[in-house]
């Protein structure tokens, strides 16, 4: 950020502090925290002379690389300098005449007197410039200077003293949620209505993501606006997968009825929970359609109550594309015949497209709604996890609107996680696993 630190130095201006980049953490290095921590105090202490009429810019400096401008004003003169180069310097202010009652310098950023040298043409000030530095100097009468001046540099000294010139940011990789175990159940005997998957080894996975600003959990921020930015970005890992069991279809608005009339649950913070329900029952006709408006942590309480869990991404991705890696669990190609992709206006029955199921028998695992999966990443200031499978529903009108419609079984979506209530919402329904031993 040494460019817009330098750009807001030599305009006397602030700047944005922006590390949390839709989501996406980009943290400042300590060279760039370092400058910022220096100048703000001189920015809040001069503020009338920064946003005053007596700014020159581009006054004369040196060496090559190095810039200035000057402020002047309330019997003061302020010069802010920056060192554009790599290199560190010793930067000057060439042709200083002095002013009537200014017998004294000093280095703003470094906290001590500057000696200035004379020459034929005026005074010449130097201070030693780090690479992409910033300088300040001040003088002006001792009653314009204030009579706190002497603590004032006292600050700046100690302020410089800690800082760390590190041009290289601190890496923050976002960190999986650890995922629990659920009852384990032999191959042979599965809990009913799931599918098996037997599968017991390392593979090869393929995932995609359209490229925005929120990134993803493999390079979060990493693209380009004009060039990549709303393209699909392709991740290829390697990935351990042991026999599960999982859902054949996503849990039904009946199921998650069952459950609440069982366990009780209500949430903690109720807004948007079950918005489609009426009178505390799911609408009418609806009853085998995948229940909606519940956020990660309704998912995971029917599961725990069911006694299963959420699938991985990679498990919820396996059972859709099978063992070949299908684009679409049916096939190749996109067939509208085999899933909803939004003719009805809403969501479906589940096993609504019998012609779309998974090679392992699934039902609906792209197109009616989104699913959760067991994927919830954090980076210390931000939450999120992939939902797999994509929704009826297809935002029109804007190329900012969330990724909507039918998604390939590779496609994934960063979804943050904010508050429950914003959380929940007509396209986001789950399925659920168990673990598998022969």
């Amino acid at each position: 950020h040494s460019s817009e630190l330098h750009t807001a130095w030599m305009n006397g201006s602030g700047m944005m502090v922006w590390e949390n980049v839709f989501g996406s953490l980009k943290l400042w290095s300590p060279r760039d925290r370092g400058i910022l921590r220096a100048i703000l105090p001189i920015q809040r202490r001069y503020r009338r002379l920064f946003s005053g009429e007596g700014w020159t810019p581009l006054v004369p400096a040196g060496p090559a690389g190095v810039y200035a401008s000057l402020w002047s004003g309330n019997g003061l003169r302020l010069w802010t300098l920056v060192n554009r180069t790599d290199r560190a310097v010793e930067s000057s202010l060439q042709s200083v005449t002095p002013g009537e009652n200014e017998q004294r310098y000093f280095d703003l950023i470094a906290g001590g007197e500057v000696i200035p040298a004379e020459s034929a043409d005026g005074l010449r000030l130097a201070i030693p410039l780090g690479p992409r530095g910033v300088g300040a100097l001040v003088t002006g009468s001792d009653a314009a200077l204030g009579r706190d001046f002497a603590a004032f540099l006292t600050a700046q000294r100690n302020r410089r003293r800690q800082a760390d010139f590190s041009p290289q940011a601190p890496a923050r990789i976002p960190s999986l949620k650890p995922v629990a175990s659920t009852r384990t159940y032999r191959i042979s005997e599965p809990p009913p209505g799931m599918a098996v998957i037997d599968v017991d080894a390392e593979l090869e996975m393929r995932s995609t993501i359209t490229s925005r600003e929120c990134g993803f959990y493999v390079e979060p921020y990493a693209y380009d606006a004009i060039g990549r930015h709303l393209k699909s970005i392709e991740q290829v890992r390697t990935v351990r997968l042991r026999n599960y069991a999982i859902d054949l279809t996503p849990v039904t608005n009946a199921q998650f009825a069952r459950f609440l009339e069982s366990s009780g649950y209500r949430p903690k913070h109720p807004k948007n929970f079950l918005l489609h329900w009426r009178d505390g029952r799911p609408p009418l006709k609806q009853q085998d359609h995948p229940v909606v408006y519940v956020d990660l942590d309704d998912a995971r309480a029917y599961a725990r109550w069911a006694g299963k869990r959420l699938p991985t991404e990679e498990q919820w991705q396996y059972a859709a594309a099978g063992p070949d890696g299908l684009p679409y669990p049916w096939g190749h190609e996109m067939q509208p015949d085999c899933c909803n992709a939004g003719e009805s206006g809403g969501t479906t029955p589940v096993k609504a497209f019998p012609g779309g199921r998974s090679p392992f028998g699934c039902y609906d695992m792209c197109g009616n709604t989104w699913e959760w999966t067991e994927s919830e990443r954090s980076d210390g200031r931000t939450r999120f996890c992939i939902l797999k499978g994509g929704p009826w529903y297809r935002a029109a009108g804007s190329r900012w609107y969330a990724d909507g419609g039918p998604q390939p079984t590779h496609h994934a979506a960063k979804f943050l996680l904010m508050c429950p209530g914003l959380d929940r919402c007509s396209t986001i329904g789950f399925r659920c696993v168990v673990d598998l031993t022969s």
